[in-house]
């Protein structure tokens, strides 16, 4: 009996030790993990500059990258301006040919506007503004400077609303007003004559369009009316002796529609990049010069590499959170010693942390970057395209390299002085959020009340967008004097605006430039002082509570027991009464300690936390000198590196 029970307790000994051995290589196997997907590429600790290969070469693919994706942001921004500025002066130049009376000085932007809109006033004024566009864009192939054309596809329409009511005798209509519009072309009022240069001249009459659709008194009737018309020109290139062929598609507008007589005038247009073959001119198509094929191409390798790279980031980060949850599952309880029976995992903020902001950041830019470049560098010879898509596929690469740039400051984590930056944004977001929240509300009052009093009589407060924009910019403390000059305020019926538009903006300006915005800056300075006393901290207080904080101080003494750890040894050895007090503190602190009592001492617990377990072993780093300072390199093991902690 006796040897059996000897054989027994040998074994029950031996299956413990494979038991302990089993965790331990559990418990390395899955920090080695941990430590993988959350160490920083590279960090300076001390004397000691850890590198991390794998992340390193992540950081070098991400720097490439950028690199390619800014100078092809530069190429393909140079080409747009280009094709920008010829689309715009040749619709500066149509502004010119079509309008009557149009001159330079409506083309500038002063501010305030030294002048109103360009409208014309009187019946005569009008016919002749109509004739005059309508004869020009037929004569534009004879008489204009530039290379204008019309195919056998050109052609002009015409489109006129009227309206109807009893005032005009018309019988059919007895009460209210009956709105109408009729399209028709361009046909009945206009005549040629030849030139003696062989030149085929045309003008025009739209009295004889109103007189062949039976109207009776047209011009008191409209209003609008609006020429539809389509034109081919030519860009030339001289540097590269290349053309950009465009179709043009416009209208010219003569807009009263509420009859007040006030007809204003306004050219629109749309210039579409095609094939030049399509006109019949044997030239070379410009096309997107300085973005090259094989440039774009080296973006969109290095793009996809690393949208690669980071779909296995984010696959390895699910494959971590599952060994994590498993581990934790078999082993919370023995490893952190929880003094609640329910407690047997970590907390969730603690698997947060495996969801990484930069890694999204990443994707959407990858994926905004590859979509504009594909159509820049493969799609932009074969189609046809407008200012406007080159604008959109400007925004979609502007933002991409926007995030691009913004997924840098992550390698940035080297040093905690490098992080301030993001720290604090972190730190102070949801505080911020809140209060814009309550400021929002306080906007949209100012805002609503400002526009719905001062849009008649203040050019800055004329729509909703333009009162939402003024009251931003004056946030600022920008141009009060001239919100307050610019109020029209002799064309309202009375005093009472020019009052309220004076204690309006007074108020404004006093509770968002002095109140909100000083209150906004506290928020981010109070951010601030923490994450500075935050990294003054030692790296395993830095998520401790003062309370945790300040025991934990005291019971790393290694001096002889202090009154305080002795009362605490008494507070948590059981078997004695306890107050209620007694009992609610020695609770709070099973938390922190356990009692040893075959040293009758206080043993400190490892915090609830991640960072406590991956740091859990001996630093084993072999560092290498270099220079003054020491060096160490990590492929895959990590032993050697602080965690990122976010």
């Amino acid at each position: 009996m006796e040897l059996t029970d000897n054989a027994n307790g040998n074994r029950t000994s031996k299956e413990g030790a494979d038991q302990r051995t089993d965790y331990e290589d559990e418990a390395r196997r899955l920090r080695r993990l941990l430590r993988l997907y959350f160490y920083a590429a590279f960090k300076w600790k001390g004397n000691t500059c850890y590198f991390h290969l794998i992340y390193c070469f992540f950081f070098l693919i991400q720097i490439t990258k950028v690199a390619l994706l800014t100078t092809q942001m530069f190429h393909f921004g140079y080409d747009r301006g280009n094709f920008s500025s010829s689309v715009n002066r040749g619709h500066l130049t149509l502004r010119h040919l079509l309008l009557e009376h149009w001159d330079a000085s409506w083309e500038t932007l002063p501010y305030p506007p030294a002048q109103g809109d360009f409208a014309v006033y009187t019946i005569s004024d009008l016919e002749s503004g109509i004739n005059y566009a309508v004869q020009n864009y037929y004569n534009a192939e004879k008489e204009a400077i530039g290379y204008y054309i019309r195919t056998p596809d050109d052609k002009m329409i015409a489109t006129v609303k009227y309206f109807d009511f009893p005032g005009f005798h018309d019988s059919h209509v007895e009460d209210g007003i009956l709105i109408s519009d009729k399209t028709f072309p361009i046909d009945k009022g206009l005549t040629s004559k030849a030139t003696p240069e062989n030149k085929t001249l045309y003008s025009y009459n739209i009295s004889r369009e109103f007189e062949y659709l039976q109207l009776s008194q047209p011009i008191k009737r409209m209003l609008s009316t609006t020429l539809h018309f389509t034109l081919h020109s030519v860009r030339s290139h001289a540097d590269s002796k290349k053309a950009t062929c465009l179709r043009i598609e416009g209208s010219v507008e003569f807009s009263d529609l509420d009859n007040n007589g006030q007809v204003t005038v306004d050219l629109d247009t749309h210039s579409r990049r095609i094939r030049c073959r399509n006109m019949n001119l044997s030239v070379s198509d410009w096309q997107l010069e300085n973005a090259s094929e094989i440039f774009g191409t080296a973006v969109i390798v290095f793009t996809i590499v690393s949208m690669i790279i980071t779909g296995l980031t984010i696959l390895f980060a699910v494959f971590t959170f599952l060994k994590t949850k498993q581990f934790m599952k078999k082993h919370y309880r023995s490893y952190y010693r929880p003094v609640d029976k329910d407690e047997i995992d970590l907390p969730t903020s603690e698997y947060l942390r495996f969801i990484k902001h930069w890694d999204i950041s990443v994707i959407v830019s990858d994926v905004m970057t590859l979509y504009g470049t594909v159509w820049i560098v493969f799609n932009t010879v074969h189609s046809e395209w407008v200012l406007e898509v080159l604008d959109s596929y400007t925004v979609w690469l502007g933002v991409g390299c926007v995030l691009a740039w913004l997924s840098l400051l992550r390698f940035f984590k080297f040093h905690n002085k490098f992080h301030l930056l993001f720290s604090t944004l972190y730190r102070a977001f949801w505080d911020v959020i809140a209060y814009l929240i309550c400021v929002a509300v306080l906007y949209i009052g100012f805002w609503v009340c400002g526009y719905v009093v001062m849009a008649p009589y203040h050019v800055k407060f004329k729509t909703p967008e333009a009162a939402a924009e003024t009251l931003f910019a004056v946030v600022n403390g920008d141009e009060i004097y001239a919100t307050l000059a610019i109020l029209e305020s002799d064309k309202s019926g009375g005093n009472w605006v020019w009052w309220f538009s004076r204690f309006y903006i007074g108020a404004y300006v006093a509770i968002f430039t002095i109140v909100v915005i000083n209150l906004l800056i506290a928020l981010f300075m109070s951010a601030y002082e923490s994450i500075k006393s935050y990294y003054e901290d030692k790296p395993d207080e830095r998520e401790l509570g003062p309370m945790e904080k300040a025991l934990r101080r005291v019971l790393e003494q290694k001096a002889e027991r202090s009154n305080l750890r002795s009362s605490i040894y008494d507070l948590m050895t059981e078997g004695k009464a306890l107050s209620k007090e007694e009992s609610s503190l020695r609770l709070e602190l099973a938390k922190l300690v356990r009692v040893s009592k075959s040293k009758n001492d206080v043993v400190l617990l490892k915090p609830r936390t991640l960072k406590a377990f991956m740091e859990d072993a001996d630093d084993k780093s072999k560092k290498t000198k270099c220079g003054c300072i020491s060096c160490s390199f990590t492929l895959f093991s990590a032993n050697d590196q602080e965690s990122e902690g976010k």
